[in-house]
């Protein structure tokens, strides 16, 4: 049985029970049927969010998985490793498709483009790259000499350019088919752990290191407003799927949900004792799923800020 715990009830059974070692990726499908968590155990997991039942674990990897990143139709998901490789597996069977050779060091991001088209992948190797739905490598581009921490992807009606957060601090946006970025977004003084970019594609948000939010203005690169988000690193940011809800994890374990339009404050969610890794949100907005260094991974009510838990 599902039960909403208040936050003053740290002891009640979160609704998914987690990994054996620190849950570093998370994501919802979009038909709002699975949640999928990645862990240095090596493994996928795939959970029913209505029940908390674990519908899947999926091993293969030789190394922590870093993402997870369903297609918008929900009948494929890309996993990224510490072992260099992606893996795409078939949601339906739960059975693995292909396995690529992506990047000479980690794979650290994932992010499908809207359409479908394309998945965007970030490395320890200092590059982005883009690749076909069936693992084909479609764009390469290192833009700068730093590892990249986070990618993104905006909608094709703007463009279709993708983001690369990274570890010197800039994120760089790249447009399809180049070899270089068109536009540097330069102020963080921290490495970029989090990017997301909005459904219009005219607003970039990144999460960094110096503890702030800054969103950006995609087609100059100003900065059209900075949050003093968290006390401590801001390590993953996640945007609802009607994009007015922002997501951001931190090095804390505070989960802060703020509205993307004005950056106000919502309501700060508490539960995890170290580092969220990653956010995602339901298909409606109405949940979001957190996946932390603690081991566990959490779905919240976004309404109440309450964890959701099972019975004992």
């Amino acid at each position: 049985m599902v039960l909403d715990m208040p936050a003053d009830a740290p002891t009640a059974a979160d609704l998914l029970a987690g990994h054996p070692n620190a849950v570093y990726g998370v994501d919802w499908s979009p038909d709002g049927l699975l949640i999928a968590s990645a862990s240095l155990d090596n493994t996928v997991k795939l959970w029913d969010p209505a029940t908390g039942t674990l519908v899947a674990r999926m091993p293969g990897h030789g190394d922590g998985v870093s993402a997870v990143a369903f297609s918008p139709d929900s009948k494929t998901l890309f996993s990224s490793s510490l072992d260099r490789s992606i893996k795409i597996w078939n949601v339906t069977s739960r059975s693995l498709t292909t396995t690529v050779s992506a990047h000479s060091m980690y794979v650290w991001a994932l992010a499908w483009s809207r359409d479908g088209k394309s998945v965007v992948s970030g490395s320890y190797d200092n590059s982005l790259s883009v690749w076909t739905p069936t693992g084909s490598k479609r764009q390469g581009v290192a833009p700068a000499k730093q590892p990249v921490l986070a990618v993104a992807s905006a909608p094709a009606s703007a463009g279709g350019y993708s983001v690369a957060g990274c570890k010197d601090s800039n994120a760089y946006l790249i447009d399809p088919d180049a070899t270089k970025p068109r536009l540097t977004l330069a102020g963080h003084n921290g490495a970029i752990e989090g990017v997301v970019v909005s459904n219009d594609g005219k607003t970039v948000h990144t999460g960094s290191q110096d503890k702030t939010i800054r969103s950006w203005d995609s087609r100059t690169g100003e900065v059209n407003r900075v949050i003093e988000a968290h006390a401590s690193y801001v390590q993953c940011l996640a945007l609802s799927s009607d994009g007015r809800q922002l997501a951001s994890g931190s090095q804390s374990g505070e989960i802060r949900l703020w509205n993307a339009a004005n950056g106000r404050l919502i309501r700060s969610l508490a539960g995890h004792a170290n580092t969220v890794y990653s956010l995602a949100f339901s298909p409606d907005g109405k949940q979001l799923v957190s996946g932390s260094f603690d081991r566990s991974v959490k779905v919240w009510m976004t309404a109440t800020g309450k964890r959701l838990t099972r019975r004992q």
